[in-house]
């Protein structure tokens, strides 16, 4: 299992990262590796909640909520995608700070291929992942930075 973390510090309340990050369908408004993001469910928030997420340049993957506490922690767990992972879950903590909140975020995941699943992970994909991560994290602080009226398809 790989597992990959990273933070970010943004000048925002966690009410206003919670708006951006617990509105499921707008993850194309700040991931850029994201063209489109839907909710499946008729449930648009709170455990068991569903996505699917379209990617750049191709691909798709649906997910499902496995924490939700609001304006504390949000957790998804992949349940279908085209992508070669056997598992992959990722939550996100939110920390009030003096100056705004920090966003915590933690990727556990597992790729097909066995013996070679392991070695692209090394190779490849551990590394685009990480820039990916990296993007959505810069991409969710300029949105929740701008305000709440930003938020939303």
């Amino acid at each position: 299992m790989t597992v990959l973390e990273a933070s970010i510090e943004i000048a925002a309340p966690p009410a206003r990262v919670w708006a951006v990050l617990g509105t499921l369908d707008a993850l194309e408004r700040y991931d850029p590796g994201i063209t489109r993001s839907k909710v499946l469910s008729t449930a648009r928030t709170g455990i068991g909640a569903t996505r699917q997420c379209d990617l750049k340049p191709g691909g798709w993957f649906r997910e499902r909520v496995t924490a939700w506490e609001p304006e504390r922690a949000l957790g998804f767990e992949l349940f279908e995608c085209t992508l070669p992972v056997k598992r992959l879950k990722h939550d996100y903590v939110l920390t009030p700070m003096p100056e705004g909140t920090r966003v915590d975020q933690r990727m556990e995941y597992r790729l097909k291929l066995g013996p070679l699943g392991v070695l692209l992970d090394a190779a490849y994909v551990r590394r685009r992942w990480r820039a990916g991560i990296d993007s959505f994290l810069r991409g969710l602080k300029q949105l929740a930075e701008r305000g709440p009226d930003t938020v939303g398809p």
